[in-house]
């Protein structure tokens, strides 16, 4: 239950040496100029913003074209398909239709 006091410092002030006062007035100056932020130049956040937006529209570009070729391929695709499809029904058309077929059952009664 007798706990010393502590203190905040290594040592009270009477018993510091000027080296060790020199070093501890930095610290606190440079404690006090990190916490405080520096002013903010209206010129980089604009630049900031500009090149944001310059990248979002890039990317933006770069999957529009890509989507756009994409539907026209699957669109030639389709055309060549059809074209396809079309000959295909042309041909059954153009080929000679049997005038009698025989019928399974009788090829085996002979």
């Amino acid at each position: 239950m007798n706990e010393p006091p502590q203190t905040d410092g290594p040592e009270t002030d009477g018993s510091m040496t000027p080296l060790q006062r020199v070093l501890m007035d930095r610290a606190r100056e440079q404690a006090a100029l990190a916490q405080a932020k520096p002013p903010r130049r209206p010129f980089q956040t604009v630049m900031s913003i500009v090149l944001a937006l310059a990248a979002v529209l890039v990317i933006g570009g770069a999957i529009n074209a890509f989507l756009a070729s994409m539907q026209l391929a699957m669109h030639t695709m389709d055309e060549q398909e059809k074209k396809e499809q079309a000959a295909r029904e042309a041909e059954k058309r153009k080929a000679p239709m049997p005038a009698y077929v025989v019928p399974a059952g009788e090829e085996k009664k002979k």
